[in-house]
């Protein structure tokens, strides 16, 4: 089986490979189906990252959340672990850790209706997931195992099989612009 590094490798790579039209189309017909899905309408927070380097974009799904009177928070990266923090606007983001944007203040999110949506490399088709290599979500969900989960991936980063661990946490669902990994 691949090594978790050289998949990752070859998968981000075809990630960054989408043209700017292909990654908005393909982010806006899995922002419209994590809006509709019972997740994302029953949950009262959504915890969501901040899209970088060609992920899905989230600023669709954020912005519905607030829209319906959801709180919303975003992670941050403190030393070895992460935490999420409410944010009310897209002002309340600074350039973080990996120059990623992480929200300014420090309102800690401890809610308990929450869906999280996770981003990710790579992912199998039984929902194994390869991050980057931090483990930060894998250490955040172990705490908060009541917590829905949701994984925003294009169907490219889908593979046959992903290398797993006793510790990697699988999301409930992975949604990709053509289907939903349940």
């Amino acid at each position: 089986m691949e090594a978790k590094k050289d998949i990752r490798k070859r998968v981000l790579a075809a990630r960054g490979n989408l043209s700017d039209k292909e990654w908005k189309e393909k982010s806006c017909r899995i922002s419209q189906t994590v809006i509709g899905h019972p997740f994302f309408l029953e949950a009262e927070e959504i915890y969501c990252y901040i899209n970088f380097r060609n992920e899905v974009e989230t600023r669709k799904i954020i912005e519905a959340a607030w829209v319906m009177g959801k709180k919303v928070a975003v992670p941050k990266v403190l030393k070895d672990r992460m935490e999420f923090y409410y944010i009310e606007n897209f002002h309340e983001l600074c350039l973080g850790a990996y120059n990623i944007m992480e929200p300014t203040g420090h309102k800690c999110a401890e809610g308990k209706k929450v869906l999280v949506l996770m981003p990710g490399a790579a992912f199998d088709k039984n929902r194994h997931r390869i991050g980057y290599g931090k483990g930060y979500y894998d250490r955040y969900l172990q705490k908060h195992p009541n917590y829905q989960t949701m994984a925003l991936a294009f169907e490219l980063q889908v593979v046959d099989q992903i290398p797993a661990d006793a510790y990697d946490i699988c999301p409930k669902i992975i949604v990709t612009e053509e289907q939903l990994y349940v």
